[in-house]
């Protein structure tokens, strides 16, 4: 046997073992065939597979309209045009060649939309989205729309006479206050405990990031301030802020600018606050009139920041902590940015549920605290909006004059009786049916106080 030639295709480890030579037979064909098809898997490497499979994936830019708004908030141009933004602006280090900028955008846009890091984008799985490329792409597109030239381009606080007397002139036409260049107050956005400077930010119920905002009549944010924590009060942030200090200057040169604030601000003259103990009960007076007013025009900065949360989720109680305080202000920003975005464009807001409307409620009432009940309010402040509350009352319409009339319940007048005289049960008038196609036509209702006949 060991005189054999062998044939082609096996392989002889003993030949004194005739068994075990004819186990290890191997078919030359089959063996080839499999040889091949192995081979051609191996040739394709890891990375390789990734590439073609997200490659294969369709484009987010493929969905329909109604999705990509829905899923991303904006339209598919504003998108676009957001990435050629950035593209001009986000550093070459950060340029990396296995994804392009715009699978970045969109990725930050879902994680603003959602508060939360998804596992695909346009709703189908992708092997490159991981928790460590949605930290990395928010992290990167968030500090490319919060470089200087793109906030300036889109919140713009009026520094011209002739912007400043547009959004005088809307405030008037809307709600009837003069010399209101914008509506502020402030807004908790919760974090993760830092590491440093916890109490900073802790608003004796939990840590956030307390972001100023200022907006327009059209709900449009023209001011934003997300550094403080969430301990500072209104008050102190309003005094440390640009705007303060161009508000004093412009009243010093008699051009008559006004903020209009809540009840945590101190009446000053460049800010106009409620007066305090009016309520709904309050009879007819100045005070009330102003009040009521007031409260009107205020509305709009809360109705702003009711938008801006309803709209990107990452900023309300619920969202997920992943960033430090720092990124999370520079996210506040962004979000401020994307808004005035989509105002100018008319773009619908997605509403809250009533579950996360109430939670927001709750928690930015708990973070604001009570108003303080020790009000030093600066008399100068006090003297000009004494001057606005009698302007206020001298200009008002005819209607607004007369108080609202109490309804007076009218009493009924007595049904006439046919023939009261009668008090002979049998002699009453039978009540007849109005359908004469009816049942029981020209029969009596088996009502409890007439006789059965």
């Amino acid at each position: 046997m060991a005189g054999k030639p062998l044939e082609d295709g096996y392989i002889s480890v003993v030949d004194e073992e005739p068994e075990i030579f004819a186990l290890l037979k191997w078919d030359t064909a089959q063996t080839q065939k499999n040889f091949d098809v192995r081979s051609s898997e191996r040739a394709k490497s890891p990375d390789k597979c990734i590439q073609k499979s997200s490659a294969e994936e369709a484009d987010a830019f493929d969905m329909n309209d109604a999705a990509f708004l829905e899923t991303f908030r904006i339209p598919k141009d504003l998108a676009r045009s957001l990435c050629d933004e950035i593209k001009a602006v986000i550093p070459d280090s950060t340029k990396s060649l296995d994804l392009p900028i715009e699978t970045k955008v969109l990725a930050t846009l879902s994680f603003y939309a959602t508060g939360k890091y998804q596992k695909s984008i346009a709703g189908k799985s992708d092997f490159n989205v991981t928790p460590y490329f949605y930290m990395t792409a928010v992290t990167q597109v968030t500090e490319a729309i919060n470089h200087h030239t793109i906030v300036k381009k889109y919140i713009h606080f009026p520094h011209l006479r002739n912007e400043r007397d547009l959004i005088k002139n809307r405030f008037y036409m809307k709600y009837r206050i003069p010399n209101v260049v914008g509506c502020v107050d402030c807004m908790h956005v919760p974090i993760a405990k830092p590491d440093n400077n916890h109490k900073k930010h802790f608003n004796k119920s939990y840590h956030s990031k307390k972001a100023q905002i200022i907006c327009d009549s059209d709900l449009n944010i023209i001011s934003v301030d997300a550094l403080p924590g969430g301990s500072i009060s209104h008050e102190a942030i309003l005094l440390k802020h640009a705007v303060k200090n161009d508000l004093e200057s412009l009243n010093a040169a008699r051009d008559t600018c006004w903020l209009v604030g809540g009840l945590h601000y101190m009446q000053k003259p460049y800010i106009m606050t409620p007066i305090p103990k009016i309520t709904k009960k309050t009879p007819v007076s100045p005070e009330k009139h102003y009040t009521n007013l007031h409260m009107t025009t205020h509305n709009v900065v809360l109705d702003t920041i009711k938008q801006l949360k309803s709209r990107w989720k990452c900023l309300q109680a619920s969202c997920n902590k992943h960033f430090d305080p720092s990124m999370v202000s520079m996210i506040i920003v962004a979000c401020c940015i994307l808004h005035n975005i989509c105002n100018k464009r008319g773009l619908a807001v997605p509403q809250m549920t009533q579950a996360e409307e109430r939670l927001e409620i709750m928690k930015q009432k708990v973070a604001n605290g009570a108003v303080s009940k020790k009000r030093v309010e600066d008399p100068a402040g006090v003297q000009v909006r004494n001057a606005l509350i009698e302007r206020l009352w001298n200009e008002r319409s005819a209607n607004e004059c007369i108080p609202p009339k109490k309804r007076v319940r009218k009493e009924r007048e007595p049904i006439p009786q046919m023939n009261p005289v009668e008090d002979d049960p049998s002699k009453r008038p039978r009540v007849m049916m109005n359908n004469p196609y009816a049942f029981g036509m020209g029969m009596n209702h088996g009502w409890g106080h007439y006789p059965q006949h």
